[in-house]
């Protein structure tokens, strides 16, 4: 005899919460929060599934990465006084464009002066098209921004270039931003004006 208690849903009575599929196969394993599937040796199974048609639907790792491939992208690499002549940081495809490059110095670099020892950010065909000699103070503490921005025609590298000079010691970390076409960049570096002749506008060159 049923009792109430085996009842489910359609008055039929409920199966285990794990479910093997085939003999010895994998499983499937529900509770009230989460359906889980799992092979034979209990781990997680990969679930081959139809493209999504719906909103509502689960989509697959290839729509997936066909929509994500254009948003922005985040790179950052560390380096320090030694990193010697130029560095790849990414390779980039074309149609790529960088609108954000940031050197950070979290503390003073060990040099005398800060003109023989410098950074510069650019790539194979300029190697300071962002961060230029001098644009980024060693001897202060503090996040140094470009405001250069750069559409690639082609493929390219992005390279970073420190030159020691006289320094005996110091960190730092490079932030680039870029995407492969999904934003509209306004070229804020085309104002042609140089930091030396007028300092209230910066680095912009």
């Amino acid at each position: 005899m049923t009792t109430v208690a085996d009842i489910k849903k359609y008055n039929l009575k409920g199966v285990n919460s794990s479910v093997e599929l085939g003999k010895k196969g994998s499983y499937i394993s529900g509770n009230a929060d989460a359906v889980s599937f799992f092979t034979v040796n209990n781990d997680l199974q990969k679930v081959s599934i139809a493209n999504a048609t719906l909103a509502t639907h689960a989509i697959t790792k290839g729509q997936l990465d066909a929509v994500t491939e254009e948003l922005v992208q985040h790179i950052t690499v560390e380096f320090d006084f030694e990193s010697g002549a130029s560095v790849d940081l990414a390779s980039i495809a074309s149609g790529t464009r960088v609108f954000g490059v940031t050197v950070d110095v979290p503390t003073t670099w060990t040099a005398s002066d800060n003109t023989a020892t410098y950074v510069e950010i650019g790539d194979s065909g300029n190697s300071a098209r962002f961060i230029r000699a001098q644009d980024v103070d060693v001897l202060i503490a503090g996040q140094y921004h470009s405001q250069y921005q750069y559409e690639y025609d082609s493929a390219d590298t992005l390279k970073l270039s420190v030159t020691g000079g006289d320094a005996s010691a110091g960190v730092g970390s490079v932030s680039i931003l870029l995407s492969t076409g999904i934003i509209a960049i306004t070229d804020y570096g085309s104002i042609v004006s140089s930091a030396d002749a007028n300092s209230d506008l910066g680095n912009i060159a």
